[in-house]
């Protein structure tokens, strides 16, 4: 099955599910942002089991505040992130940041690249 999607991204922050986004997922590659920063990335889907996905985001902030997920005011940084695929328009995971807590993600499949 392919990824390839327009999909919301939820983050989990100390609040609650209040941070989130939109991302593009095309060809291997990620591409979205928030109202504070962008991301870009390599996710990939595991050819074995093809629910488990794994991959590196950089994450860039370009406008307004900075205040990350993870309650920092960090300019750049990079995640890794884990995940599975619980339906074909479902993600659920985690984002890795090192020195920072684990917080949970989930994506939300919108809408078909044409």
């Amino acid at each position: 099955m392919s990824l390839d999607a327009l999909w919301t991204a939820e983050f989990q922050v100390v609040s609650g599910w209040t941070n989130g986004g939109v991302v593009v997922l095309e060809k291997g590659r990620l591409f979205g942002g928030d109202g504070q920063y962008y991301y870009a990335g390599r996710p990939s889907l595991n050819p074995q089991d093809k629910t488990s996905l794994s991959g590196h985001l950089k994450v860039v902030h370009y406008h307004g505040e900075r205040t990350t997920a993870f309650g920092d005011v960090g300019p750049a940084f990079n995640l890794e992130i884990q995940g599975t695929l619980l339906s074909p328009t479902a993600i659920s995971g985690v984002m890795k940041r090192p020195g920072f807590a684990t917080l949970a993600f989930r994506l939300a499949r919108r809408e078909e690249l044409s």
